[in-house]
């Protein structure tokens, strides 16, 4: 189960994974923030918090969703987890991306925060 992560910097789209991650909780849940922000033309920054609560993967997620943010135009993108797979992941893709990516362990969430509201 993917949840908005609230009291976010304007521009911020923010998800925590409870769970699993799903296609279907992207879909639902942050599709939408990010089409609203493209349609109002501000800069997006998306937080993506992989914390304690995260159980993994549901099938072809993570495919989708590295997919999806290699088309999104974003100004910052931090993903906070402890998972080294995912952030080794991450980082060979970097080149990739249209946005400047980094990722956080989980000791330093609000420092990703901070960071992804600039």
């Amino acid at each position: 189960m993917i949840e908005s992560i609230q009291g976010l910097k304007n521009g911020v789209v923010g998800m925590r994974a409870i769970g699993q991650f799903t296609i279907a909780d992207y879909s639902a849940i942050i599709e939408p923030q990010l089409k609203n922000l493209e349609a109002a033309r501000e800069q997006l920054r998306l937080l993506l918090y992989l914390g304690a609560d995260f159980t993994g993967f549901g099938e072809g997620a993570w495919g989708n969703l590295t997919d999806e943010i290699r088309h999104t135009h974003f100004h910052r993108g931090a993903v906070v987890t402890d998972d080294g797979a995912i952030r080794t992941g991450l980082n060979m893709l970097k080149w990739t991306l249209r946005g400047d990516v980094r990722t956080f362990q989980n000791f330093e969430y609000e420092v990703a925060v901070r960071w992804v509201g600039n």
